[in-house]
């Protein structure tokens, strides 16, 4: 069963009653994320500018910056924007804004679900424009990557995180975990994921710095500390990270192209 992505929400309010209600609704939402909750407008610019959130729950009228005002000031990509508030006179305003909902106070917990409902379907629609964006462009780059790698190896491998293309280098890579279609890159700080199968991989980097030993690994020669005899023909290679992976008898002949690389 999937599990949708987290809704990450900070709450701008000058009635800390306000703020409670909010956030105990919230509380009750295991999709919802609440990053913090502020009683006047400048402090909460600041904290929308600094932990971008998916939503910001907004007052209109607050000490330092009106709620309306904290929404002009705000950089590209905008929150989704509801604003509940008391006064009625600033909705066409709000909508102006691009706000996604008006709630008027006093409001229960089911005018405040409906609103919730309208932010999942919002953002569900957003991201999957956003995914399929970065597919099209995996793929463009992907055709870059073939002319590439008919003037030589890689020296770059381009992985997708949370809708951004980032660009890692192929020294970087200790060790790769083939995932069907995809493949984990491990490195010392961590794990990427490139949608770049295993195969295509063997073909993209040199076989002098990165080599497959196993239908579902390939390895960094560099990272290697050492080798030991396994069971029935194979191997154990140990990495410097303290990983231990398997070369397997089908790939026994990788051995000696490893051995050879320290003569």
């Amino acid at each position: 069963m999937s599990v949708s992505p987290t809704i990450s929400v900070i709450i701008a309010d000058d009635e800390p009653v306000a703020r409670q209600l909010l956030a105990h609704f919230l509380a009750e939402e295991s999709d919802f994320q609440l990053l913090g909750d502020y009683g006047d407008g400048q402090a909460a610019l600041r904290a929308v500018a600094a932990e971008k959130p998916d939503l910001v729950l907004l007052d209109i009228e607050m000490p330092g910056l009106s709620g309306i005002d904290l929404v002009s000031q705000l950089e590209a990509p905008l929150p989704l924007i509801v604003f509940v508030t008391a006064y009625h006179d600033y909705a066409i305003k709000a909508f102006e804004e691009n706000a996604l909902d008006y709630i008027l106070k006093p409001f229960d917990q089911d005018r405040f679900q409906k609103t919730l409902e309208r932010i999942r379907e919002q953002l569900k629609q957003e991201r999957t424009a956003a995914h399929d964006q970065v597919n099209k462009l995996m793929t463009a780059f992907e055709a870059m990557l073939g002319q590439q790698a008919g003037k030589g190896y890689l020296k770059k491998i381009s992985c997708k995180q949370k809708g951004k293309i980032r660009f890692l280098p192929v020294d970087e890579i200790l060790w790769v975990e083939s995932e069907g279609a995809f493949c984990k890159l491990h490195l010392e700080r961590g794990m990427e994921l490139t949608n770049l199968s295993i195969k295509r991989l063997e073909q993209l980097l040199d076989p002098a710095t990165h080599l497959r030993i196993h239908k579902s690994h390939m390895v960094n020669i560099d990272a290697i500390e050492s080798i030991e005899p396994y069971f029935h023909g194979e191997y154990m290679i140990n990495l410097i990270n303290g990983k231990a992976l398997k070369l397997s008898r089908g790939y026994k002949d990788r051995l000696e192209r490893i051995i050879n690389q320290y003569k």
